[in-house]
């Protein structure tokens, strides 16, 4: 017996070859781009829910303190590429900039990824009555609205009823 052949036989075959890595990795790399665009929709779809349910809560914070404060309480809408709105005591309070009139104010970038496309001005009374609707979409076609019920309670709903999480408007 040769010194390789004991020395083989000692210390035995040790790791993987490079074809048991290449096919490894072949299949890591079949299985992740069958995975990514069932992620990048889940994304979308938290992107959008995360933007209603925060405008969701500037509604509710504006229905606080318009029955805390006893004055009516407004959120105003830009919809578009510069999509902003702002909490305001005043109506029509422009939400592009800062002003005196605001209490608080969320832009575009806030809402990442997600498009604000429509929006009725929301008002709160300080007896608890309120009006306004925000419809939201994503680039990947999911859709949600805020709106405003009579006793001024803001909800999320789906348009078009695809998203079983929430109501159909």
């Amino acid at each position: 017996m040769t010194r390789q052949q004991r020395t083989h036989r000692r210390y035995g075959t040790q790791g993987f070859t490079l074809i048991e890595l290449a096919i490894a990795l072949a299949l890591l790399a079949t299985l992740a781009t069958l995975a990514v665009p069932g992620l990048a929709d889940m994304l979308a779809r938290h992107r959008v829910m995360s933007a209603a349910e925060q405008i969701s809560a500037d509604m509710s914070e504006s229905r606080f303190i318009a029955a805390q404060r006893g004055v009516p309480m407004h959120l105003s809408f830009v919809t578009g590429a510069q999509a902003c709105w702002s909490v305001s005591v005043s109506p029509g309070c422009d939400c592009q900039f800062a002003q005196a009139c605001q209490i608080k104010r969320g832009q575009a970038s806030d809402l990442r990824s997600v498009q604000l496309v429509a929006a009725r001005e929301a008002r709160f009374e300080p007896g608890g009555q309120g009006q306004g609707m925000v419809e939201l979409h994503s680039a990947r076609g999911h859709q949600l609205r805020v709106e405003v019920g009579p006793m001024g309670r803001p909800r999320i709903c789906a348009p078009q009823g695809g998203d079983p999480r929430h109501v159909t408007c």
